[in-house]
């Protein structure tokens, strides 16, 4: 049985009763005018909306229509003062001339020229033009009954084209102001539609283009047949009707039954208006969203107890703040190990970089001294032959001196092979001074532009008040043109853009301690992670076999890091490449120094351009030489090659053995030594010791690679650097080369404080020609 309440709980039950009623009353109806107002708000946001998207269309509609008059002046402008006969008479410059304007503007299909007669002249798609009367379409007639502005045709499949387009033309008038013809252009509504179609907010979204009289230009979704038209009784046509020139309605130009908010603009002062649609059943299905988030809120707040939910959000938010920590801490955890892998994986590159470095300057060394032995064996047969040849027949052997061509020629791309190693390691002398970057830049554009080809486009960024920085004028060309040439070849065969961009990688960097940037980037298939982990590599080439060496990128690398600068490589797959290199900017004290007149002063004892310096040399035949060198090989090509030009020749293996003699009182105009030897003396050191016992000799140092011949990181033996032959070198090159240095060391005794340092080509580099 159940038993009824006591009064004194109904009594206190009421009280409660009507709290609770009210706690549930009162927060619907604050939803209910939270609602409504939502409702307000939605429905002036989406009208913002439209309206802002409209603005937009018409802006771009604007655009294009203004577009198209300039084109059809353009070509009534080239027509202008010929007659029929003579236009007839020009057809094809003309017609080319049409052509030439279609092909630039993408939303123009064909160009048309139009006889009076209503014949069509000439056509931009076709040569000769086809035999097509115009007469029965409707601007025609509009024009010959008148019409000088601007007329814009209905929808129609092109005759020509067979593609659906809309007229946009003007008659042609004639010098008293009679009819003379049409100039008119076909508009592809699929133009306005790829454009719309980037402002499209959702589905159910519609565009269109259309006349004053409702006739659809273009619409997006297309209309389902080329004579659609707004009814007349359609809010959009009223509020055209009545002047509006803007505005927001409830419309339906979709002819799908489906109300929309619409904004309409008027394109300028044609009689063209531009309209965006959007569904209501849009912008309901946002207010109802709305409506049901405020809903739950609110029944949640009905429904939830205070204590309950105070306690329930204390710990949500102290577990929400341990969580978000617990993830902040992670996520730095993760940051930190992905940027020490990184930094390790740079760290094992650089040291497998350096590696390969010192291998291939050691092998470089190696081999230049066996192409230096060999060239100078070949040269000395080349010889041989000539004087055996002149005295069999009177003519050498023209099979032997042919082959021995090909062998020097193998030496002379060996010598190129280990230019390139020598770069990437690093041993090679730099002249480094004060650059203009732009400069170099801008001097290289004709060579650059050659090097891409004509399917290629070149452009140049070169910033504004770009400082200085200190490179090597050659090495840095080279560098440029290897990095244009690799961009060339990443470009598809139709061509493609390379950009080169220079600027000051720190702007906030005081004067002559920050970078100079210079970017060189192509449009082409880009790198994948691992080749572009590889690209500094020598050797390593994802050409096909015969297209390069895989030296180009190993050799910038190597220059600029030997200048102190930095490159990187940054690409993707299909995103194209781009190689940023860092040089350190120049000191403005040093390049006010460099920019003095060079003229101010010439070392003494130097006489005229391509005149001898004064001072005594030994004549021909009493000249003597010292030749220091370890490898035998070339140590007798050398000694060989200076006594069939005349010189007395002593021959030591070391730089003990050569001291030895110079100690025991032999005396040699000129000291020919290797820079690196065995016996704990190198060539530098040696040729400082002669100098202290022989103040007078002349020396020239050779070298497989002529890093070797910088002074020694202590500063010991320090003073002027001697003149440097690299190896591989040919005879020209040393017998030019031991002249220069017997002048200069003449030059030296006449005025004590001329100095010039001289660093003779190699063969790779020049061919001196020269005699005994």
């Amino acid at each position: 049985m159940v038993r009824d309440p006591p009064p004194a709980a109904l009594r206190h039950a009421f009280p409660l009763r009507s709290l609770l009623l009210a706690a549930l009353l009162v927060p619907v109806l604050a939803f209910a005018a939270v609602a409504w107002r939502d409702h307000a708000r939605v429905q002036d946001d989406a009208k913002r909306a439209v309206d802002r998207i409209v603005a937009i269309a018409q802006e771009h509609a604007l655009k294009v229509i203004e577009t198209n008059a300039l084109i059809l002046d353009r070509i009534e402008d080239g027509v202008r003062g010929l007659s029929w006969d003579e236009i007839a008479a020009r057809d094809r410059e003309v017609h080319e001339a049409l052509r030439a304007l279609d092909s630039r503007i993408e939303q123009i299909n064909v160009l048309h020229l139009i006889r009076p007669d209503g014949r069509l002249a000439a056509i931009s798609i076709a040569y000769p033009a086809p035999s097509v009367d115009l007469t029965e379409r409707a601007y025609f007639q509009r024009h010959l009954a008148g019409e000088r502005g601007l007329v814009f045709g209905d929808p129609v499949v092109g005759r020509t084209s067979g593609q659906v387009n809309f007229t946009m033309s003007r008659a042609r008038a004639a010098p008293d102001g009679r009819f003379d013809g049409v100039v008119l252009g076909s508009v592809m509504p699929e133009y306005f539609q790829r454009h719309w179609a980037t402002l499209a907010d959702g589905a159910d979204a519609h565009f269109g283009l259309m006349r004053a009289d409702g006739a659809l230009l273009a619409r997006m979704p297309p209309p389902p047949s080329l004579e659609t038209r707004v009814p007349q009784d359609d809010p959009l046509m009223r509020a055209i009707a009545a002047g509006a020139e803007r505005g927001v309605v409830e419309a339906n130009p979709a002819l799908d039954g489906t109300r929309r908010l619409v904004g309409f603009r008027r394109v300028g002062s044609q009689p063209l208006y531009v309209f965006y649609a959007l569904s209501l059943d849009a912008v309901h299905a946002e207010w109802l969203h709305h409506a049901a988030v405020n809903g739950a809120l609110t029944l949640l707040a009905v429904l939830a107890l205070a204590g309950a939910a105070l306690v329930a959000a204390r710990r949500w938010t102290a577990e929400q703040r341990a969580l978000a920590e617990l993830a902040r801490s992670a996520t730095e955890l993760r940051a930190e190990i992905a940027r020490r892998e990184a930094a390790e994986e740079e760290l094992r590159a650089a040291q497998r970089l350096e590696a390969v470095g010192r291998l291939t300057g050691g092998v470089a060394h190696d081999f230049n001294n066996l192409l230096t032995a060999i060239l100078g064996s070949l040269q000395l047969l080349e010889r041989h032959l000539e004087r055996g040849g002149a005295a069999a027949s009177g003519q050498p052997d023209a099979r032997a001196r042919h082959l021995v061509a090909i062998a020097r020629d193998a030496v002379e791309r060996g010598s190129r092979l280990t230019a390139s190693l020598l770069a990437f390691s690093r041993r090679q002398a730099l002249r480094v001074e004060p650059l203009d970057v732009n400069a170099l830049v801008g001097g290289m554009a004709p060579l650059l532009r050659r090097a891409l080809g004509e399917a290629v486009e070149l452009r140049l960024e070169l910033g504004p008040g770009l400082p200085h920085c200190m490179g090597d004028a050659a090495q840095l060309e080279v560098a440029l043109l290897n990095l244009v040439i690799n961009a060339r070849d990443a470009l598809p065969p139709e061509g493609g853009l390379v950009t080169l961009r220079t600027f000051r990688a720190d702007p906030a960097a005081r004067p002559g301690e920050g970078q100079v940037g210079i970017t060189v980037s192509d449009t082409g298939s880009g790198m994948s992670p691992e080749a572009r982990a590889r690209a500094f590599e020598p050797f390593f080439t994802t050409k096909p076999v015969g297209k390069g060496t895989g030296l180009g990128l190993s050799q910038v690398y190597g220059v600029v890091r030997q200048l102190g600068g930095e490159v990187t490589i940054d690409s993707a797959p299909g995103q194209g490449t781009t190689v940023l290199i860092r040089l350190p900017e120049a000191d403005p004290a040093v390049v006010a120094a460099a920019a003095a007149p060079a003229g101010a002063a010439r070392p003494a004892g130097m006489a005229g351009e391509g005149q001898p310096a004064a001072g005594i040399i030994p004549p021909a035949g009493r000249r003597s030489v010292l030749v220091v060198e370890d490898d035998l090989a070339v140590r007798e090509m050398a000694a060989e090659t200076l006594r069939e030009a005349g010189w007395q020749v002593s021959e030591a293996p070391d730089g003990r053995v050569a001291l030895a003699m110079l100690a025991a009182g032999e005396r040699f105009d000129l000291l020919f030594t290797d820079v690196v030897m065995p016996g704990g003396i190198s060539g530098q050191e040696l040729a400082e010791t002669a100098r202290r016992l022989c103040p007078g000799l002349a020396v020239l140092l050779a070298s497989g690679y002529v890093g070797e011949a910088q002074p020694r990181e202590d500063g010991s033996g320090g003073g002027a650097p001697f003149p440097l032959l690299g190896k591989p070198y040919d005879r020209a090159a040393l017998i030019a080369a031991a002249n220069a240095a017997l002048r200069e060391a003449s030059c030296s005794d006449a005025a004590p404080e001329a100095s010039a340092a001289l660093t003779t080509p190699s063969v790779a580099a020049a061919r001196i020609d020269a005699t005994a």
